[in-house]
């Protein structure tokens, strides 16, 4: 453990270099599975997104940053490139899955990034009030907010764990983006759609991804497994207000990964709306190539006018990156 890590850490068990803040939990669906299809195993910029991240805590905070927390590491999607952009900075990466932190250790071993400053831990996002207040710089937290049950709580916990000045930065699918996505796969699962062009395997997967979409926006139900939210971006910054941070910034349709480069002047992004669908069945609901195959000649062509407005950067947010200034 860094030596200046001051956040009394040792009060926790460790276990194979893993302080056990919260109960470790094994991942739904199993760790390299994820890394392999959603995590960073297949990125050829591996570094890029923990970039991203750190460009938005470097432009935003206005304290110095010495102690970065990340919650939800995954596989280190974020977490190789914040330790490479910022050399010296305590980090201290985080996850319920101890498989995930060892994971994130053996990529930064092949990465040859050095561990000097950075500790292992497992934590939920619910228990990140056991950690001291007034004892951190950063937090980042890379598309796992929809993975914690109150919300709402944690970024009350959020703003009394960082210092004033310091910032909490998320990145995030969007309700109203994936919404449009409901609706277009509503079109594939209405009578009047072809049935034949799809198996049945595939039409499962493509009802489940539907339903998966319509019941992540209804924040009126409490839910269980690991998806529990999508978020309105009104929703989430009127909650920052009432949790304490001072000051919101919004980069639509932008991920940590396409900020890695930029200046952060234009907050208004510019993605595909075709591209971002056809990845979310492919990658995320495993629609087969020949189901994959259908939806590219018949499905996405019918999207081609509402595709032409998110890639003129004028479409609603499919996901995004938020900052909350304490």
């Amino acid at each position: 453990m860094p030596a200046e890590l001051n956040l009394d850490l040792f009060a926790y068990p460790q276990v194979d270099g893993v302080h056990l803040i919260s109960a470790p939990q094994q991942f739904e669906g199993g760790e390299e599975a994820y890394d392999e299809h959603i995590g960073s195993a297949s990125r050829e910029d591996s570094l890029r997104s923990g970039r991203g991240a750190w460009q938005l805590i470097n432009r935003h905070a206005t304290r110095p940053v010495h102690t970065v927390l990340e919650i939800g590491s995954g596989g280190g999607t974020c977490s190789l490139g914040l330790v490479a952009a910022a050399p010296g900075v305590q980090m201290i990466i985080t996850d319920t899955s101890p498989a995930f932190l060892k994971m994130v250790r053996r990529k930064m071993n092949t990465a040859a990034l050095s561990a000097q400053t950075t500790v292992f831990a497992t934590l939920a996002g619910e228990d990140l009030a056991r950690l001291p207040a007034d004892s951190l710089d950063a937090i980042a937290i890379a598309s796992a907010l929809h993975h914690v049950g109150d919300w709402r709580g944690f970024l009350r916990d959020a703003a009394a764990r960082l210092r004033p000045g310091g910032v909490l930065v998320i990145q995030e699918p969007c309700r109203e983006g994936n919404l449009m996505m409901g609706l277009a796969l509503d079109i594939v699962l209405s009578p009047l759609w072809p049935i034949a062009a799809l198996d049945r395997t595939d039409l499962e997967r493509i009802t489940r991804c539907r339903d998966s979409i319509y019941f992540l926006a209804d924040s009126a139900i409490e839910k269980q497994g690991e998806d529990k939210h999508s978020f309105l971006i009104t929703e989430l910054i009127a909650a920052a207000d009432v949790a304490g941070f001072g000051k919101s910034y919004f980069y639509s349709n932008a991920h940590f990964y396409d900020l890695a480069d930029s200046d952060l002047s234009n907050p208004q992004g510019h993605c595909s709306f075709i591209g971002y669908l056809d990845s979310f069945l492919e990658q995320h609901h495993r629609v087969s190539p020949t189901g994959m195959r259908s939806l590219r000649e018949s499905l996405f062509p019918l999207l081609l006018r509402i595709d032409a407005r998110f890639r003129a950067g004028d479409g609603v947010p499919l996901f995004g990156c938020m900052v909350f200034r304490r």
